[in-house]
């Protein structure tokens, strides 16, 4: 993938300024340039489709030679940048993921011809000759039509420490069969360059051993050991689960993946994570994953593990349940998905770990803010059939940076991002355009006491050096909501029984909220929760409900919650008012 991101005019900082500087360079890019930060949301799909240059690629296996679009912008093997560094040379596999990074040509190397069957050979070779590396014909189409009923992917399941170098070939499913491409074992280490992952389709009720009777609905072992049907993810053990993940890949427990310069692209899955599914170790690094979907949640990438995207796109997916570009965990209170749901409640438990179907993993999300080829990661056009339009969490820990989040749907709750029981730092980010039908239009945090009767723990949010502009709600929060969205509006905002103080405590320093529209707080709702302004200006939102129920506010409508805002944080100018009920030092 080439480094000619899109960004805004006079976008991320170039260089490497003092924290104040790019701080105050990055606050005025959103005050400045709306125009351009919506732009750089709304390019964000169009840079993860920079595929249309002409030419004929081979196709594999003797298919009849078809028209197909190389990828024009991927390098040639062994090129480095103007200081002669090759980016996926660079070392920057640091801090958690240790050394593994482009290790390289490693292990025997075999060149595979363009040919579908010589490429399940060379992989096959390569697990029993414990790892290597293959190098693909360059810009070849290979057409994979056999599934492997066994493993349920189109190729040996990897199980060594496996590079594929695709010298811009793409690897496809040409079958109506569905199955998805790849799938990493514990064990297994899997490295992708230079390739497009295309057309997998994870499909569930996949059962192992040739055709083995399915596992009885509660979940109990059979001395078959046919594989328990689960769309939440592999458990451990001889077990196979979360067969209806991952389109494109499948990374169980104990496996890991690095995707440097890939395309993942028209995959789906009838469970999560339409492209991948992660319950190990992925990094996504200056790829593409766009155009795909899931039945349940994650339409680009649900995980469940440790999960590192940095520069890269995430754009145009979709997902039935929550997080149309990438989930992290399923949501308790919205079911699961599939056969995890007839499964019973002891199929949902990890005999090893002891890990519910709702377990969370951790996602950084990061851009690049140095150079001249500074550039951010994009989670654009997305659309989710309940929560988190952009990107969604279920506890676990979340950290995004330099990136753009921007014309994400929600047709429920958190149209960029919806974050409930979650650690959740948003820190130079662009939140731009996104929309709920529900509530929250840019950014949902909610903490989750109430579901199920029981403290799931708090739900502690960062939002700094930010940008939060233009985003709208059909109820509440057209900007931000915090706290717990159960909220009535015939009743008021009249407290109901049962109901406690929800644990979602949030912190806004250095950040522009201006331009978002809901029903009431057009740009921040607060219910029943904490938020801490710190330097923050709260500007030209509009609240549209003409009710007389209760006050509506343009600016901030806090509900029996608290909102402190410090010496240097502004709400100003907005419609009708600029708060309601009690927001000290804010006058309408």
């Amino acid at each position: 993938m080439s480094n000619d991101v899109t960004t805004p005019d006079g976008g991320a900082p170039t260089g490497t300024p003092p924290t104040s500087r790019r701080r105050a360079l990055w606050v005025a890019t959103g005050v400045a340039g709306l125009t351009g930060v919506v732009g750089l949301a709304a390019l964000g799909g169009l840079a993860a489709r920079d595929d249309k240059s002409g030419g004929t690629e081979p196709v594999a296996d003797n298919h009849a030679a078809a028209p197909q679009h190389s990828d024009k912008d991927s390098r040639e093997e062994g090129k480095g940048d103007e200081h002669g560094k090759d980016r996926g040379q660079e070392g920057r596999a640091k801090g958690e993921w240790g050394e593994w990074g482009d290790k390289g040509d490693h292990g025997k190397v075999r060149e595979v011809p363009c040919d579908d069957d010589a490429l399940v050979d060379a992989l096959d070779l390569t697990n029993r000759d414990h790892g290597g590396t293959l190098k693909l014909a360059e810009n070849c189409t290979y057409e994979v039509g056999v599934k492997d009923r066994k493993f349920g992917a189109a190729l040996p399941e990897i199980k060594q420490d496996v590079t594929i170098k695709g010298n811009g070939s793409t690897i496809k499913r040409d079958a109506e069969d569905t199955f998805r491409i790849f799938r990493v074992v514990d064990g297994g280490a899997l490295t992708l360059k230079d390739l497009t992952v295309k057309g997998g389709n994870a499909n569930e009720f996949k059962y192992g051993g040739g055709g083995q009777p399915p596992a009885p609905a509660n979940g109990a072992p059979t001395d078959g050991a046919a594989l328990t049907p689960m769309a939440s993810g592999p458990m451990g053990g001889d077990e196979k689960r979360g067969e209806g993940d991952g389109g494109a890949l499948l990374v169980e427990r104990g496996g890991k993946a690095h995707l440097h310069q890939v395309k993942l692209t028209h995959n789906n899955a009838e469970g999560n994570g339409g492209a991948i599914a992660n319950y190990g170790r992925v990094w996504v690094e200056d790829s593409k994953v766009y155009d795909n979907h899931a039945q349940g949640d994650g339409g680009g990438i649900f995980n469940q593990g440790v999960l590192k995207v940095e520069e890269s796109h995430v754009d145009d997916n979709t997902a039935g349940g929550n997080g149309g570009g990438i989930a992290n965990g399923n949501g308790e209170q919205h079911g699961g998905h599939g056969p995890a749901d007839l499964a019973g409640a002891e199929a949902e438990k990890d005999a090893k770990g002891g890990h519910d179907k709702h377990h969370a993993g951790t996602v950084e999300i990061i851009g690049a803010h140095e150079g001249k080829d500074a550039s951010l990661s994009t989670l654009s056009h997305n659309r989710a059939g309940k929560n988190g339009g952009g990107l969604f969490s279920s506890g676990g820990f979340v950290t995004v940076s330099f990136t753009a989040i921007g014309g994400n749907t929600a047709c429920g709750n958190g149209g960029g991002v919806y974050a409930e029981n979650t650690d959740l730092d948003l820190d130079k980010v662009h939140v731009a355009g996104n929309h709920a039908d529900g509530n929250g239009g840019g950014v949902v945090v909610t903490g989750g006491k109430h579901w199920a009767g029981k403290d799931n723990g708090d739900a502690g949010a960062t939002i700094s050096d930010s940008v939060i502009v233009d985003n709208t709600a059909n109820r509440f929060g057209g900007g931000i909501f915090n706290g717990e969205w159960l909220v009535k509006i015939e009743d008021g905002f009249l407290t109901r029984e049962h109901d406690e103080d929800d644990n979602a405590t949030l912190t806004i320093r250095d950040t522009l909220v201006k331009g978002n529209t809901a029903l009431n707080g057009g740009g921040i709702f607060n219910n029943k929760a904490k938020i801490t302004l710190t330097k923050t200006h709260v500007t030209k939102n509009t609240a549209t409900d003409s009710s007389k129920l209760h006050r509506v506010a343009g600016g901030v409508l806090n509900n029996e919650g608290h909102v402190k805002l410090d010496d240097e944080s502004l709400i100003s100018n907005n419609d009708p008012t600029n708060c309601a009920n009690t927001v000290e030092d804010c006058f309408n």
